[in-house]
């Protein structure tokens, strides 16, 4: 699947779920947010994309920015807004293709706390591909001192540390992409398929904006 088609397919899955659900629906990955603020962060990122304001992009106030500036907006509204400027992003992902991978990583994840939020399963195809493919290799270029852990998800299999792995974690590639985004509290990073000791590697599971979760998210 290439970055403009896994870009199109999530956001018209998101759009469909958001104008299903009640927008006060609290996002658990996202203890801050509703529905409603979920979609308007995407709704501006994707305008944020269009308009070139790139400048702290994924920093906490380029985010803030958003949902302020759409914080009276309804559901209906933002839906309407990220289906004018979304096919500019797609544009914008066929003609850049894996180097806007992070856009898709986002807006995939963004799509999974919602469905956890609104209890609908599902987008689990080659959008979360891309999304795994470029989380994991960020999060694999973290330094690290001692040993190395080598995660193995699908088609997805990274080494973070130097030297030969002195663990191995296997997951299916949804959970490692939660697991990679804080989705995942330590005592559900400590339940994993785990070959070796994880005690050593649970902090690196807390890396750039991301930290395990303070309680268990469970998503089917």
């Amino acid at each position: 699947m290439e970055t403009s088609e896994a870009y199109r397919s999530v956001r018209g899955r998101m759009i469909d779920m958001a104008r299903a659900a009640d927008p006060a629906t609290p996002v658990p990955a996202c203890p801050e947010w509703t529905v409603r603020e979920l979609l308007a962060h995407v709704t501006g990122v994707a305008a944020d994309v269009v308009a070139g304001r790139l400048d702290g992009v994924g920093t906490q106030p380029w985010v803030n920015a958003q949902l302020a500036a759409r914080s009276t907006r309804t559901v209906e509204a933002l839906a309407a807004e990220w289906a004018e400027s979304g096919p500019q992003v797609d544009e914008i992902c066929a003609a850049l293709g894996d180097s806007i991978a992070q856009l898709v990583f986002d807006t995939v994840t963004h799509e999974q706390d919602l469905r956890q939020a609104v209890g609908e399963p599902g987008g689990r195809d080659g959008a979360l591909d891309i999304a795994l493919r470029w989380v994991s290799e960020a999060w694999a270029a973290q330094p690290e001192a001692d040993g190395a852990l080598r995660l193995s998800a699908g088609a997805t299999d990274v080494v973070l540390g130097d030297g030969p792995p002195t663990a191995t974690l296997t997951l299916l590639p949804f959970e490692a992409l939660r697991a990679l985004t804080g989705r995942r509290s330590l005592d559900q990073l400590r339940a994993y398929d785990w070959d070796g000791d994880p005690e050593p590697w649970l902090p690196s599971f807390t890396w750039g904006p991301f930290r395990p979760a303070d309680s268990p998210i469970a998503e089917g």
